[in-house]
């Protein structure tokens, strides 16, 4: 996770966290799917949902995405089941699991840590609470002051812009939703890309539906820990979801030509006299 030379400071390594609705795993182009969205993303940390498998037929996918490690919530019957692999090297622990959630933490070098939520919401509208549920009693087992990060598909939307199409959500849905993040303390990181995560079969008209369902939060201390981070929207690939990509470090993630400098924020540009102008324009 971290690297020292002598005479520098310790430097963190950037890390890719992906989550993503798969939309099940139990065929050719499905699987081929999978690998060609771990061969593009690299993620370190990858949380799939709607797997559609048991742990045994997960294994081999273990090893196909070059993965060390994971940990698996079977399906039941022919739905459902999720699974978090992570790469050799990154020292993880797990802290509880459900058919919504698989919750670890992420050991550094040096004792710091923090923690990642990988979340699969209920489809069905009377079942939603149960998920707003399991967040609520993550956040109690929650330790103060440990960075927290919750990435996966949601299965709601927190406003009503983020659907297109179809029967419009009842406002009552969309608080309950944003009322489970607030009581977690978790607030939405924002995305780059399509801001559409899942769409439905139909190409046009008013059967056509599009939503963001898929997503990261986080609390402060995370985006503290991690102010270079960038969540991307990716390509849906096999799936009607697209996978949801964070960086930890954006800026340590992008190959810079030989002696060029990362951006660096300097405390003498508060004195500036339009430097609060430049901000707030930006």
């Amino acid at each position: 996770m971290e690297r020292k030379r002598a005479g520098e400071p310790v430097l963190r390594e950037p890390m890719k966290i992906m989550a993503w609705n798969c939309r099940g795993l139990g065929n050719p182009r499905a699987v081929r799917g999978l690998l060609k969205c771990q061969k593009s993303e690299e993620a370190d940390i990858l949380f799939l949902s709607e797997t559609k498998l048991d742990e045994r037929r997960l294994e081999k996918f273990k090893v196909l995405l070059g993965m060390g490690n994971m940990e698996v919530v079977d399906c039941v019957g022919k739905g459902g089941g999720i699974v978090v692999f992570w790469r050799r090297g990154i020292d993880v622990v797990l802290r509880s699991k459900s058919k919504n959630h698989i919750d670890m933490e992420v050991l550094e070098t040096g004792g710091s840590r923090w923690r990642f939520t990988g979340v699969y919401g209920e489809a069905r509208s009377e079942h939603k609470y149960k998920m707003w549920e399991v967040l609520e009693e993550l956040k109690q087992q929650h330790v103060a002051g440990v960075p927290w990060l919750c990435a996966g598909d949601f299965n709601e939307i927190l406003f009503h812009h983020e659907k297109e199409g179809g029967v419009p959500r009842a406002q009552s849905c969309l608080d309950r939703f944003k009322m489970a993040l607030e009581f977690c303390e978790l607030d939405d990181l924002g995305f780059t890309g399509d801001v559409f995560t899942w769409r439905n079969k139909q190409t046009k008209g008013e059967p056509h539906v599009r939503e963001r369902l898929d997503r990261a939060v986080a609390n402060v201390e995370w985006r503290g820990k991690f102010p270079m981070f960038l969540v991307r929207n990716g390509d849906p690939y096999w799936s009607d979801h697209r996978p949801v990509s964070v960086l930890t470090e954006t800026w340590q993630n992008t190959r810079r030509v030989s002696g060029s400098i990362p951006f660096k924020f300097e405390a003498n540009w508060l004195k500036e006299e339009d430097c609060r102008g430049v901000v707030e324009e930006a």
